[in-house]
């Protein structure tokens, strides 16, 4: 998803954007050491192209690069293409490759390599996880050492933006993968600042710093990810001193590390890592009803919900876009907290004290943030009442859409189209539901929808999201409350780590190859 800097807050609602991490004249970056990471899970394979989510995306950002970069604001940047031309169609992009880009085995990077690592993953029988990404893509060439062209079947605007992340495919050597092969016994080279060392699965994965790296070189000698399943026990590493950084450290800890009740250890928070949103059944009784939906929005307090499930963190949003981000839309109308208009709405549904069921997992945060959703509708005259149902149940009866109205999470791309379309798109099987879990379809979204794809003009494609996101907070299918930060916790010697809003060890401007030990 997604490259912004979210600095070392956590401050309710706060978030403070900058270019890239600061350094101060009495605070200068040391070189040397090793660097111990706790992470929640190992690495599952070494194909930089296949499986490329979660944990593996974030160790695999070390080592392996995209051919572009997205700012704290989403917009796109150069990263090992230097520019880029786009067709007046739309449909060609020229980029043209940073020269003297070296691989970790010597090699410089050419269009050769960019080219192979984009057909590989364009090649159905690879299963790599761009291949969706890249649908679209009628060719791939290399005109020249530096120059590769792209041809498109049909004009995207979401193109660029699928090319920020290694997600769609990191640039490797060509012939460095064989087709086919899910688990090489190797990584291929990379161009990252880190080069990978050893992995031992289920103990630790070491890489040291690539010093012919053409950007930000790593200030530490060495980097060792150690995966830690419990948080208990990452968080009693960090403290005893066997690791330096702690991912994923649970709010509530967080909570007394931000209070600076815990000494000797520090934080950094990926303040949008986590949207919160309540979902209607929009497809079956009794939320097939505009007006009970409406009536639910204007019951819920965002800011009562968040605070009280989530230790007081969280920022209250009515977009999947936090303010402050190139996509967010200012001036939508929105549903504050009103019980008045709730009840009003209420009567005008005709509804009558019949049983509404909210639908939740087995998790102390779900659940409590459940309760408080149920007090609030219970306020308004609304009978609610709860099923709480195992992960693996709750997930498989929410895509069979076996529910009236839940709680859950969401995030964003840098793209709109990418960000809403799925989740506002009709889908044919209501009970094998993919993207749109809300059942929503209306033909009207439908439209705006696809012109909005397709729209070129920025401008142009800006006011039909605006129309897009007017009618979505019309029809309400999802109600956005906002966004939950998660934490990196660190003792006092790490200094200038940062995270990205999806908790990245490493991102465009920001992360583990600017950090430095000061010891």
């Amino acid at each position: 998803m997604k490259r912004w800097l979210l600095l070392t807050v956590a401050l309710t609602g706060l978030s403070s954007w900058l270019a890239a991490p600061l350094e101060s004249a009495s605070d200068k970056p040391k070189r040397g050491g090793t660097l111990t990471v706790a992470i929640r899970k190992d690495l599952t394979h070494m194909n930089p192209l296949v499986g490329t989510r979660s944990t593996d995306q974030s160790i695999r950002d070390l080592i392996f690069e995209p051919l572009l970069g997205s700012d704290m604001k989403g917009n796109t940047q150069p990263n090992l293409a230097e520019n880029w031309e786009v067709s007046s169609d739309g449909k060609v992009y020229t980029f043209r490759l940073r020269k003297g880009v070296k691989f970790h085995n010597g090699k410089e990077m050419t269009s050769e390599d960019a080219k192979f690592a984009m057909d590989y993953s364009m090649e159905p029988k690879n299963g790599a996880y761009g291949f969706s990404n890249l649908v679209n893509v009628e060719r791939v060439e290399a005109p020249d050492k530096y120059i590769l062209k792209v041809t498109l079947k049909k004009a995207s605007p979401a193109f660029l933006s699928s090319l920020t992340n290694i997600q769609s495919f990191s640039v490797i050597p060509k012939g460095s993968l064989q087709g086919g092969i899910e688990k090489p016994a190797l990584f291929p080279a990379g161009t990252g600042p880190f080069k990978f060392v050893e992995w031992k699965p289920q103990q630790q994965i070491v890489f040291e710093r690539f010093d012919d790296y053409w950007g930000q070189k790593a200030y530490v000698d060495k980097l060792v990810l150690r995966p830690i399943s419990s948080a208990v026990v990452r968080f009693t590493a960090l403290r005893a001193g066997d690791v330096d950084i702690a991912e994923d450290t649970p709010r509530e800890w967080a909570k007394q590390i931000v209070d600076g009740k815990v000494k000797g250890i520090q934080y950094a928070a990926a303040v949008h890592a986590g949207l919160r949103l309540v979902r209607f059944n929009v497809a079956a009784p009794p939320f097939d009803n505009k007006k009970l939906r409406q009536a639910a929005a204007y019951a819920i307090d965002k800011k009562e919900t968040l605070s009280g499930a989530y230790y007081g963190f969280g920022e209250v949003s009515d977009q999947r876009y936090p303010k402050g981000h190139a996509w967010y839309i200012e001036g939508l109308p929105t549903y504050n907290y009103n019980p008045d208009k709730a009840k009003a709405l209420l009567k005008e549904a005709g509804y009558a004290g019949q049983p509404v069921e909210i639908l939740t997992e087995t998790s102390e945060v779900t659940e409590t943030e459940t309760a408080i959703l149920q007090a609030q509708l219970k306020r308004v005259g609304m009978n609610v009442k709860v099923k709480i149902l195992e992960p693996g149940s709750y997930t498989a009866a929410a895509r069979r859409g076996e529910f009236e109205i839940r709680p859950g999470g969401g995030n964003f791309e840098d793209d709109p189209s990418i960000t809403y379309g799925p989740q506002l798109g009709c889908e044919q099987d209501l009970k094998k539901r993919a993207n749109n879990l809300s059942g929503y379809c209306d033909k009207e979204m439908e439209v705006l929808l696809q012109r909005a794809e397709s729209e070129l003009n920025v401008e142009k494609r800006r006011g039909l999201f605006r129309q897009i996101m007017a009618k979505m907070l019309e029809d309400i299918p999802e109600l956005y409350m906002g966004f939950v930060p998660r934490f990196f916790t660190m003792r006092d010697q790490v200094k200038n780590f940062s995270t990205d809003r999806d908790g990245a060890f490493r991102w465009w401007g920001g992360g583990l190859n600017y950090t430095w030990l000061d010891k």
